[in-house]
């Protein structure tokens, strides 16, 4: 494997780019590649918790009220969750497309 990630620092370096070793790793199939907040292992995916959170939040939100679930104070709450729902989308669209629902049956 140590010949392996010599050859990708030789190639980068040929086009141009820099190596920040200390920063580079290799992970295997195995395990779970996240890249800037997104599981990019065979195809890309939000985390499980970042998921399962924000579709518990739209939950609450449908059942007990979109006041009861804006604990940050986001001024535009409705605004950050229909970002975060289009986020989902862009990565998953079968995912977002659940959040979607449930964010179409709060009462505003």
């Amino acid at each position: 494997m140590d010949r392996f990630s010599v050859h990708v620092a030789a190639v980068l370096l040929e086009e141009g780019f820099s190596v920040n070793h200390r920063k580079t790793r290799i992970m295997r199939q195995g395990v779970r590649q996240r890249l800037a907040g997104i599981v990019a292992n065979e195809r890309m995916n939000v985390t499980r918790p970042d998921f399962d959170r924000l579709k518990a939040t739209l939950t609450n939100c449908v059942r007990q009220g979109p006041e009861t679930q804006n604990r940050d104070a986001h001024p535009q709450f409705r605004s950050h969750l229909e970002g975060r729902v289009g986020f989902i989308e862009s990565i998953n669209p079968m995912k977002g497309q659940r959040l979607r629902l449930l964010l179409d049956q709060i009462q505003w």
